[in-house]
């Protein structure tokens, strides 16, 4: 994790996003060098190259283009490399559903404090996806538990041999697995399987070396 962990923040409400920054500006290994409150002007300094935050946090409802929108503009181009934590009023399961799927670390009430917000800034940072229970529960009931077992195996970099006889079966029994696997995820590879893995929670952290 680097020394400083720099956030940029996003939303439309002024007096929201000045004691947001105040606050994280106080602690000692977070600064907050980007502020917006419209999130054309953020897509604009991260495409000018004027803008490379290592978190962003930013509100879900927003005029022009709301979080979930913008959040998979920027995962598609920016991939792990880029900690997305959404603010929102919203508890709805729909809402953490599509959170989770874009890739973001973090959906958080906006009647959140603001130690668990820095607290999902530097858990995202160390590689923690921080799940709500109820959506890590229907993930972990999306897959059979020999789909499970074998999407595991993938993450550990084993080859479909290797995982046949681990598990005691066939090589095509893992390859039907496989397919399964991907198609229940809506990915096509096994990386694709493995990264959907960590961002639901199947997988637990985002970090494989993380316990």
């Amino acid at each position: 994790m680097p020394e400083m962990i720099r956030v940029a923040l996003l939303d439309d409400h002024p007096l929201v996003l000045e004691g947001l920054k105040n606050r994280l500006d106080k602690e000692p290994d977070i600064e907050v060098p980007w502020t917006f409150v419209d999130p054309r002007e953020l897509l604009r300094a991260v495409e000018s190259d004027s803008c490379r935050p290592d978190v962003l946090v930013m509100d879900v409802s927003m005029p022009h283009m709301n979080g979930f929108e913008l959040g998979k503009r920027l995962k598609e181009r920016f991939g792990h490399s880029l900690k997305i934590i959404l603010l929102s009023g919203y508890a709805y399961d729909e809402f953490y559903s599509k959170a989770y799927e874009i890739g973001v670390h973090a959906y958080l009430s906006k009647q959140s404090t603001y130690a668990q917000i820095m607290n999902a800034v530097r858990q995202s940072m160390l590689g923690h996806a921080l799940v709500a229970e109820k959506v890590l529960a229907r993930s972990r009931d999306l897959l059979t538990p020999a789909e499970r077992e074998v999407l595991k195996r993938i993450a550990e970099e084993k080859t479909n041999k290797e995982i046949a006889q681990e598990l005691a079966t066939s090589q095509r029994t893992v390859e039907h697995h496989m397919a399964s696997i991907n198609r229940k995820l809506g990915v096509r590879t096994r990386i694709g399987a493995v990264a959907r893995g960590y961002e639901t929670g199947l997988l637990g952290s985002l970090n494989p070396n993380e316990e």
